[in-house]
């Protein structure tokens, strides 16, 4: 199985994020009914059951992860290639062309695998070294060889971590980023902890406005006892002045039909608190 030209169509860290800039682009115009169906098509082909799943595990942890040395990289790299041999094979090639199909059929875009992915390199790299493994015996020793060293290259090299959203499900984080991008895309991207939580959980509870109140008014009663907190802890009037007026905002904040333009309140607020905190909360 060692095929010498690479397929980006069979590249699941490729398409994964091709499904994603699709969703993007679909939610930011509206088209709703049509972002549904990636999200659907991700939901069934991607689910953990699958050997897809496994390999796109693989894929986007040695795209994304950085370590400190060439020896844990070593380590890391043996543990992937041990990994993928567990993989069966045969269910896999099928699943894969289960999801082109899908995304043939169900999107209907002749130009869907054209789209443009940002570390189209890494993922080139890393899957034909997968692809690699997978050959055992058959394997061509001294492309293995050279791709093993630009995946060492690649895991030693610092990259921004992503800790948007630390621990959550596979669904989460694909609502989140969707969500994310739209409101970033308005209101710019340098997000503190906080807020990043406040746009994880609009896009989470977007169809169940009950529990989205819940956590606006927790996070409403949170932030005023933090204030209280720290107006007891100083006498700057200056500082105790901006207490107050926050103090306020928080109060006459609305929980009910959030769209949007309420939550940039909420971003604003959390942004005035962290100032006022003298800390950024990342």
């Amino acid at each position: 199985m060692n095929n010498n030209k690479h397929n980006k169509k069979r590249n699941v860290g490729i398409v994964y994020e091709q499904l994603l800039h699709y969703i993007t682009e679909k939610v930011i115009n509206d088209q709703k009914h049509l972002s549904k169906k990636a999200v659907k098509i991700i939901e069934n082909r991607f689910n953990k059951n699958t050997e897809l799943y496994k390999e796109f595990r693989l894929v986007n942890a040695l795209v994304n992860s950085s370590v400190s040395g060439t020896h844990i990289a070593a380590s890391i790299l043996a543990e992937a290639k041990d990994a993928t041999r567990r993989i069966d094979q045969k269910k896999l090639m099928k699943e894969k062309s289960l999801l082109i199909k899908d995304i043939n059929y169900t999107l209907g875009e002749s130009n869907f695998f054209n789209k443009k992915v940002k570390n189209y390199r890494d993922y080139a790299t890393i899957q034909t070294l997968i692809n690699e493994w997978k050959s055992g015996d058959k394997a061509n020793l001294s492309k293995q060889i050279k791709f093993e060293r630009l995946a060492v290259e690649h895991l030693i090299k610092e990259k921004v971590a992503d800790s948007l959203i630390g621990e959550d499900s596979r669904s989460d984080k694909l609502v989140f980023k969707v969500m994310s991008e739209k409101i970033n895309k308005k209101y710019g991207s340098n997000l503190n902890s906080e807020q990043k939580d406040i746009i994880r959980n609009y896009a989470i509870y977007s169809d169940d406005p009950q529990s989205l109140k819940i956590y606006l008014e927790n996070l409403k009663v949170k932030t005023i006892s933090t204030l209280i907190a720290l107006r007891e802890t100083t006498d700057n009037r200056v500082l105790l002045s901006k207490i107050d007026i926050v103090s306020e905002n928080v109060n006459n904040l609305p929980s009910n039909n959030i769209d949007d333009a309420v939550i940039k309140k909420y971003l604003t607020i959390s942004s005035l608190k962290n100032e006022i905190n003298g800390r950024d909360n990342d």
